[in-house]
């Protein structure tokens, strides 16, 4: 039992030293598109693109601050809720939709109140979760599918629904996302929950509660 511990103290340390180093080169990456941004004759197809490149590597910087501060903040708090600023799901969400459409050519569409949608978790988290659930929900698609993507506020939570026209839960390949279970833990971290259902659109309908 003892060097299980020592075993994963040696894997946590190692983890952060890992992100740790990893900051310097996410921010030369940041730094190498702004300064390409700046020539005058950059066609705009490419501008657009190197404007993704940032945003994906402010979304890489963001995890690895969250990381890293991870474990500080859930120390700092007594009864091990992680607290934290919160997120704008809306927001989140959108960035989400529109890097995946830059890969995938099928249809989102996404449903959402007008303006900011808060909700008490950590930015970088949420969009791990959301990632990781919209990745399943095209992969079951098709290239040819439909996902359809729903945010409501729900009294004291926020709900975020996702759902394809695939053919159900265990009847897609497996992805290189930490898959549900980990979204499932992550969420119930900050005090909400995951749910699993059969959608309208006849595939996988996963929603998410946030408070």
């Amino acid at each position: 039992m003892t060097i299980k511990i020592e075993n994963r103290a040696d894997t946590v340390q190692e983890l952060h030293e890992t992100f740790h180093d990893m900051r310097q080169p996410v921010a030369i990456m940041m730094a190498l598109a702004a300064a390409a941004l700046t020539d005058p004759d950059l066609p705009a197809a490419v501008q657009h693109r190197l404007e993704q490149i940032i945003k994906q590597a402010e979304w890489l910087s963001d995890m690895i601050h969250g990381f890293l501060t991870a474990q500080q903040r859930e120390e700092a708090d007594e009864t091990g809720y992680p607290g934290g600023d919160p997120a704008d799901i809306v927001h989140v969400v959108s960035e989400v939709i529109e890097a995946e459409c830059l890969t995938w050519p099928g249809d989102i569409t996404l449903t959402a109140p007008t303006g900011p949608v808060w909700c008490m978790v950590d930015p970088a988290l949420l969009r791990r979760a959301v990632s990781n659930v919209l990745d399943n929900a095209v992969r079951a698609a098709g290239p040819a599918g439909t996902v359809s993507v729903e945010i409501q506020r729900c009294d004291s939570a926020v709900m975020l629904a996702v759902e394809d026209n695939g053919p159900g839960f265990g009847e897609i390949p497996s992805g290189a996302g930490l898959g549900l279970s980990a979204v499932a833990r992550n969420v119930i971290k900050y005090g909400g929950r995951i749910e699993c259902s059969c959608g309208v659109l006849g595939g996988a309908r996963v929603s998410l509660w946030f408070p």
